[in-house]
């Protein structure tokens, strides 16, 4: 049987054309297995599967906590393959629970990151300009049917001549970075490798961050999750921060402690937050952050963009041909 490349049904119809021309630069090296949450697959399948994508329709309706119904059964079959060699996935991170039993297993793995890039920074941006004009005491107001202008010291700051610093300097981190630099603000970007970089007016490693932070208007986690991250920001950093800071986490929330952050935001110790990620998530009904007035919140939906799913699968594409011509393929982890 030959080796077998397991993919969305949906990706092939629409795409088959493209997908065709890359296979036949490489004859004979992969065939197409289509995948349908209906699908069953024989012991030679899977034995004979090599690769496989892992694409927005099977992962849509999917949360840290469940998977979709396509996705639970996309997953014992990637898991079940013991000849396994490439995983493609959609999402930006490779912290995923289910991505993990693959990477462990040393399968060559490669995420859509930059795929979008674009909707999450632009809507990090959003809220952490909605924080710093004041919105949330405008939404605060309105559900209460009170006209009551921010005036006199209660007025929001100009933006221009303020600090941010982002944590995480990939295609997200830059693009935040951008829209910031455009509004005048002095960015400072926070990563292992110290060089510098378009967008950022500094560059500095992480050994620098805690005598950063008390000059920071604004702290941005746009990082993701790994060892080095895991609880980054706690209640010691947040401390440290001035009272007027605003701080945005589009990263995961297992780098920020979120009970601290809860502690912080209820004393006012800093002025709010925009949250796209959580410590759990769907996040629990009882977390006091849905109802905390100086908080903004998305259910990990920042990346909401119809455009995402054709960009994820430009980047798939690209590295079908790179991994056919045994070239090191775009965003592969390790």
């Amino acid at each position: 049987m030959p080796s077998l490349l397991l993919m969305s049904q949906k990706v092939i119809t629409e795409y088959q054309d493209r997908i065709d021309a890359i296979l036949k630069a490489a004859p004979g090296k992969l065939e197409l297995l289509p995948f349908t949450p209906a699908l069953t697959i024989t012991p030679a399948q899977s034995a004979a599967i090599e690769a496989a994508y892992y694409s927005r329709d099977i992962w849509e309706g999917s949360n840290r906590s469940n998977l979709s119904p396509a996705a639970a059964v996309f997953w014992p079959m990637v898991d079940g393959a013991p000849n396994l060699k490439w995983l493609q996935v959609m999402s930006a991170g490779a912290d995923q629970p289910p991505y993990q039993a693959s990477i462990e297993r040393k399968v060559r793995f490669a995420s859509g990151a930059g795929a979008n890039a674009e909707p999450v920074a632009y809507t990090a941006f959003t809220g952490l300009m909605m924080l710093a004009r004041g919105f949330p005491h405008w939404i605060e107001t309105r559900a209460k049917r009170q006209w009551d202008p921010l005036l006199g010291a209660r007025q929001p700051a100009d933006i221009r001549g303020q600090t941010a610093i982002v944590i995480g300097m990939g295609h997200i981190g830059a693009t935040i970075a951008r829209c910031l630099q455009a509004m005048g603000v002095k960015t400072i970007g926070i990563r292992r490798k110290v060089a510098p970089a378009t967008h950022f007016d500094r560059v500095v490693a992480m050994s620098q961050l805690d005598s950063l932070l008390p000059a920071c208007d604004w702290l941005v986690l746009a990082c993701p999750l790994t060892e080095e991250t895991r609880g980054l920001i706690d209640a010691r950093r947040l401390a440290l921060l001035p009272k007027h800071a605003g701080f945005v986490n589009i990263a995961r929330g297992e780098v920020i402690d979120e009970p601290a952050l809860i502690a912080t935001l209820k004393a006012g110790k800093i002025r709010g937050a925009y949250l796209d990620v959580f410590a759990k998530e769907p996040l629990p009904a009882d977390s006091p952050l849905w109802d905390m007035p100086n908080v903004i919140m998305s259910p990990h939906n920042s990346a909401a963009s119809p455009n995402n799913y054709a960009r994820g699968i430009e980047v798939f594409l690209g590295n079908l041909g790179r991994y056919l011509k045994g070239e090191r393929l775009e965003n592969e982890v390790g």
